[in-house]
């Protein structure tokens, strides 16, 4: 071949390539783009309750039901799902742990949605290597946290999942970024996540936006991130959202989620506008954000935005939907209906929230039972519900202990005991975050005045038994897993512990509390409920 010969090859790819890249330009005019998301959705794939086969108030048949109609007609449509959807309900613990040689109900359902983008959450990670290993390569959509690296082999500070995806919608290429929440090495133990190091995700998240623009030239970005809201002026490293929001250039619509507060906004201030939107939890909401982007000349010259969050509870379940997952709905309810023992009489779940009570003593008992730990701390996780007096079923365990948390034992001395009290009822007291982060104490005798100042509520009058109490001694204490590795910052905060190294006092670990619950009720033939007596509110 001769050099003219080969010169006109040359500067044909040349324009080969400048006509492609022209190509993926948009043509003048304004597209429109429809994007929805759900997060937090902890397992409420299924549109029916079990008991009864009345209809949820609120699941992804409704979801499905919204979708089909906005699908109709419009090319624009991308459906995202923003993490924590491996937990929450007896569906993905059936499918978690029980049937795990069957096609999980979330990959299943996330299927049938057609969804374009999952975000892996903290609770996803809490299932384990055995879950999200296995669930990854049933989704048809990637699963994505750009944050996840390698943190160790020939891979070590490569992406352990997917950092982003590509799609085209309606003649325009949007990108999709996606990100987990760091802090969850805070809440779940290292065997977990083993392999996996979690990095800020105010470290990555421009140089990753910058990344894909660089590579990809999309017309339109959207950043999908696990973690709460937070506040604007705060890079917090489990709520950064509204920060990023404010801060990222080049970002279309962030993504928010795990703290359950349902929110939209707009950020105004900056070259192009950047949307905001937190659907919530549990499919109460569907998130949604309309964007029209008018194209000139290949370049973006306006940008109209409508962020809402769309209430499911009004909205009809989609019977194709339930159909479609009819066989994984009558394998889970016959699970979920086994007969564990006998109810004596009917308690009320929220009455723990007022002070001592039924569903803490039954916390209280069973924790001490499988630890022989001195003393135990539980919450209600729980602020509503009833369980009947009559046969208890494996459902009511759902919501008696809805996360899937495992018993941990660690050794702390009377002060950290006292001071972890102190912490824990100046929140109760002040209702400051959710019912979750109220514990109290088995195990002890003492009292909580209401009105004294903080910090000098609680007076441990003795053990259980009696035998004293002191400031300088170590005692072993049950606690949940997710306590035990720093969760809501009680055993940090509270008792003043260096939670950076769990090790250091965790002395036991035991399996799932739920299970745990599950084992000790089947060994008795009647639950008689009793309300603990051993502390009490002074007003």
């Amino acid at each position: 071949m001769n050099n003219h010969i080969k010169r006109f090859f040359l500067l044909l790819s040349i324009c080969v390539l400048f006509l492609a890249g022209g190509c993926d330009q948009p043509k003048d005019g304004t597209y429109s783009l429809d994007i929805y998301v759900t997060s937090d959705i902890h397992g409420s794939y299924l549109g029916r309750y079990y008991l009864d086969d009345s209809v949820k108030p609120n699941s992804l048949s409704k979801v499905s039901t919204l979708l089909n109609q906005e699908r109709s007609g419009n090319d624009g449509v991308i459906l995202i799902d923003n993490g924590d959807n491996l937990q929450g309900d007896n569906a993905a613990f059936y499918f978690n742990f029980v049937d795990t040689a069957s096609l999980h109900i979330f990959a299943k359902a996330a299927n049938y949605l057609k969804y374009d983008a999952i975000v892996v959450g903290n609770h996803d990670i809490e299932a384990g290597h055995s879950v999200y290993d296995r669930v990854r390569y049933q989704y048809d959509a990637p699963l994505l946290a750009a944050n996840a690296l390698h943190s160790d082999g020939p891979d070590k500070g490569k992406c352990y999942f997917q950092e982003y995806t590509i799609v085209n919608k309606n003649g325009l290429k949007v990108a999709i970024i996606g990100f987990t929440n760091p802090a969850v090495t805070n809440w779940v133990t290292e065997p977990l996540y083993r392999g996996i190091e979690f990095k800020p995700v105010t470290e990555m998240a421009q140089a990753t936006v910058d990344m894909v623009k660089s590579k990809h030239r999309p017309d339109f970005v959207i950043v999908s991130m696990h973690c709460g809201a937070g506040e604007e002026d705060d890079d917090s490293r489990e709520n950064p959202a509204l920060y990023l929001a404010k801060r990222l250039e080049g970002v279309d619509l962030v993504i928010s989620g795990h703290d359950h507060r349902a929110r939209t906004g707009t950020f105004a201030d900056k070259a192009f506008p950047t949307a905001f939107v937190n659907p919530g939890a549990r499919c109460h909401n569907l998130g949604h954000v309309h964007f029209d982007l008018t194209f000139k000349d290949g370049r973006r010259v306006g940008t109209e935005i409508a962020p809402e969050n769309i209430p499911l509870a009004a909205v009809a379940p989609d019977a194709e939907y339930d159909a479609a997952l009819q066989a994984e709905y009558t394998n889970v309810k016959q699970f979920t209906l086994r007969e564990i023992c006998q109810v004596s009489r009917t308690f009320d779940l929220s009455d723990a929230l007022r002070g001592p009570s039924e569903y803490m003593q039954l916390l209280y008992d069973v924790q001490l039972a499988y630890t022989g730990a001195d003393i135990t701390f539980a919450a209600p996780l729980s602020s509503t519900g009833i369980i009947n007096k009559g046969v208890m079923v494996y459902n009511d365990l759902t919501r008696i202990y809805p996360f899937e948390n495992k018993l941990f034992t660690i050794v702390m001395t009377g002060k950290q005991i006292k001071d972890y009290l102190e912490y824990s009822f100046d929140r109760w007291i002040n209702r400051e975050g959710p019912s979750y982060c109220y514990d109290s104490a088995g195990g002890l005798r003492y009292k909580v005045y209401r009105n004294r100042p903080a910090g000098s509520r609680v007076e441990i009058e003795s053990m259980a038994d009696g035998t004293g109490f002191e400031a300088e001694k170590p005692y072993k204490v049950a606690i949940t897993s997710y306590r035990a590795m720093g969760g809501d910052g009680l055993l940090k905060g509270g008792a003043g512990m260096d939670t950076s190294n769990p090790d250091a006092y965790i002395i036991d670990k035991q399996g799932d509390i739920r299970e745990l619950l599950y084992g000790y009720l089947t060994n008795m033939e009647t639950l008689e409920p009793k309300v603990c007596d051993n502390w009490k509110f002074i007003e």
